[in-house]
């Protein structure tokens, strides 16, 4: 227990500071349903006391059920939590079998916390800051006192300091209850949407699909190693990627420093796990396996032996043969690229690709990895922000530099992963362009809409089977919205009309469309598309450029939060530019060409000058790592500068900025299409 207490707090301060909760805050979070999440939404109170004060509820329970094994991790979410002094809190998770563990204690300070959801895990860099202030984030569990109590029914505090430690190789099914007390009076707080846990049991483990042929290594006169690349197809996974791991099996090289090795995901998201590590000495029948949660990467000047590493790297120059991979990969960096920060929250279903070179020459005789491969995911998570890349036309899973001609219907397409150009006349002068994955099959398809007689009609082109479908709906005063809002992995046809504040989505479900309608928003504001919350349907989000406020309203239209984040003359221009599969929110100041982030992933900002007063924002994922670059698109010049994504926090370099010079002027920029809804 801390032993000041601050005494300077504003009562009328804080009545404000619940009131306007209650504006925004008063329904409920459902969480998104999928195997290994369970909620309990209701609010908490949390009041003050002289003493110690109980939460109401106190406790706050969750039901677990239909889980087999035993639990293998554990993650718990607080949602919305609000108060003037979180140094007061103090947070106790108890398992069915009586097991507890304290989360937080004692820790954030005196300064404020709105509207925080907090994530503790033992997979987090840091715990929270003893000090404050606390963030929206992940952390670690935190705790500042040594001898903390909670009134009955809570137990006695245990000895266990992680999830890990608390909670793994117990039966997951049963009551688990939150115990929440304040120690110390004069502050007050609410938990507005209740809390989550997250449990992955051992009859949930990693499925591991493999690949028994050998691959043959070639060295530098060559490049490619023999098949190139080599492929798996995994089936049969529900629900997004939350953990990968490769195994490399018979792996023989005389000088392994010369390997580099890169994934590829069905999503066409892709790492270098391996390049310029392990130094001159040779690999006889070494089997390598990489995990994040590893102790540590090969060693850069080796030796190798058998065992279980993270993604190692060395080189940040790296690049693979033309036909896969014609761009430098922006991800290596001295192994700061993980497989869960490029991987989870995408699609595991289809072919994994492993692609081997050898940069060296003299060598590779006899090098091979005799065993072949294989790739143990576990899925069952959500996609987020991370389902979907903007203007992927040929389903690499990067952005393509593409432009559309409205003066006479015209599609320019440069593909990222050959780059050949290629045009495509669909659509008519001054039809819209409203590009998507409208069949589910990872690739952009092209569509227009079409304005005659009062009636909106939209023409979409499925990539998937080359068919054209024809679909009627919005009125021309309509702004277009289409997202994939009912978590199908397609977009759904979907209109904001500004003289409402109505949203209509005509939700795809899997082949059997539904009308949707969410009222959010008013005239005046812009209607934009993302995964705010992280959650596989796209939340519905106005800005409002008069008072710079961004209103986010949940995809299960249950909860909703407002973020004062702009001016009125800035653009907004969501991304997930943290990877972390929730839309960032951000603006571009047109004005300085200034860049202003939100990180949804540890809510801090992020600043960056980019582009000129006639630019046109384009932010797209152009390398491949799952996090937005900032981009610009010229018109007047038809060039592209494109920030890669690695080099945010320690400036531009020659090898992050690539320039394409694709279009003219009165071009549209289709990953534009994506920042705001169209006309």
């Amino acid at each position: 227990m801390r032993n000041t207490k601050h005494s300077s707090k504003n009562t009328v301060m804080k009545r404000l500071l619940f009131s306007s909760l209650s504006v925004f805050l008063i329904l409920t979070m459902v969480a998104p349903a999928w195997a290994v999440v369970f909620s309990n939404t209701a609010t908490i109170n949390l009041p003050d006391a002289t003493a110690v004060g109980t939460a109401n509820s106190y406790p706050s329970n969750i039901t677990v059920a239909g889980l087999t094994g035993n639990i293998a991790n554990v993650t718990v979410r607080l949602e919305n939590l609000n108060h003037t002094f979180p140094d007061d809190l103090d947070v106790l998770l108890v398992a069915p079998n009586g097991n507890n563990l304290l989360l937080m204690s004692d820790v954030g300070g005196g300064n404020d916390v709105y509207f925080g959801n907090i994530t503790f895990d033992d997979a987090a860099a840091t715990a929270i800051p003893d000090g404050g202030p606390i963030g929206s984030g992940t952390y670690q569990t935190s705790r500042d006192a040594s001898a903390d109590t909670f009134p009955a029914p809570a137990p006695a505090v245990g000895t266990n300091t992680t999830l890990a430690s608390a909670f793994n190789g117990i039966a997951a099914n049963g009551a688990w209850s939150l115990y929440i007390v304040d120690d110390a009076g004069a502050d007050q707080g609410i938990l507005s949407n209740g809390w989550s846990i997250t449990i992955t049991t051992t009859g949930s483990a990693a499925t591991t699909f493999r690949s028994n042929d050998p691959i043959f290594i070639q060295d530098a006169s060559r490049s490619r190693a023999m098949p190139y690349p080599s492929g798996i197809n995994v089936s049969g996974l529900t629900g997004a990627i939350t953990d990968v791991n490769i195994t490399l099996n018979g792996v023989n090289h005389l000088n392994p420093d010369d390997l580099d090795i890169m994934l590829i995901s069905p999503a066409g998201k892709r790492m270098l796990i391996l390049s310029d590590a392990g130094g001159p000495d040779d690999l006889v029948n070494v089997n390598l396996t990489f995990d994040d949660s590893a102790a540590a990467a090969i060693p850069n000047n080796g030796p190798v032996v058998t065992g279980t590493f993270r993604p190692s790297t060395f080189d940040t120059g790296d690049t693979m043969p033309f036909e896969i991979a014609p761009h430098p990969q922006a991800i290596s960096g001295g192994g700061t690229a993980t497989l869960a920060s490029v991987f989870n929250g995408t699609e595991p279903n289809g072919i994994w690709r492993l692609l081997v070179v050898d940069d060296a020459t003299a060598n590779s005789a006899g090098s091979n990895i005799m065993g072949g491969w294989s790739i143990d995911i576990t899925a069952g998570g959500t996609y987020g922000a991370k389902r979907f890349t903007s203007s992927d036309f040929d389903g690499d899973g990067k952005t393509d530099t593409a432009v559309y001609r409205r003066s006479n219907g015209f599609w320019f397409l440069r593909d990222s992963f050959s780059l050949f150009n290629r045009s495509v006349n669909f659509g008519a002068a001054n039809d819209s362009p409203i590009p998507g994955d409208y069949d589910g099959d990872r690739r952009t398809d092209l569509a227009v809409t079409r304005v005659s007689g009062g009636q909106v009609t939209w023409f979409i082109l499925r990539s998937g089977s080359s068919t054209l479908e024809t679909v009627p709906f919005g009125v021309p005063t309509d702004r277009l919205v289409p997202a994939d809002y009912d978590g199908d992995g397609r977009f759904d046809v979907a209109v904001w009309r500004p003289s409402q504040g109505a949203w209509y989505v005509r939700q795809s479900n899997s082949g059997s469309p539904t009308l949707r309608t969410v009222i959010w928003g008013a005239s005046g504001d812009i209607p934009l598309r993302g995964h705010f919350e992280g959650t596989n349907g796209a939340d519905f989000t106005v800005f409002r450029p008069a008072n710079g406020t961004w209103y986010i309203r949940n995809n299960a239209d249950t909860s909703a939060r407002a973020v004062t984040f702009g001016t009125v003359d800035d653009q907004p221009v969501p991304g997930d530019y943290d990877a972390d599969g929730r839309t960032d929110i951000a603006v571009w100041r047109p004005s300085d060409g200034s860049w202003n982030i939100i990180r949804s992933s540890d809510s801090t900002f992020t600043g960056r000058q980019w582009g000129a007063t006639s630019d046109v924002p384009a932010q797209g994922d152009y390398d491949g790592d799952s996090a937005t670059d900032i981009t610009v698109f010229r018109p007047s010049t038809g060039a592209w500068y494109i920030l890669n994504s690695g080099t945010l926090a320690t400036g531009a370099s020659a090898a992050a900025l690539r320039i394409d010079v694709y279009g003219a002027g009165g071009d549209i920029a289709l990953p534009y299409t994506y920042n705001q809804a169209v006309p």
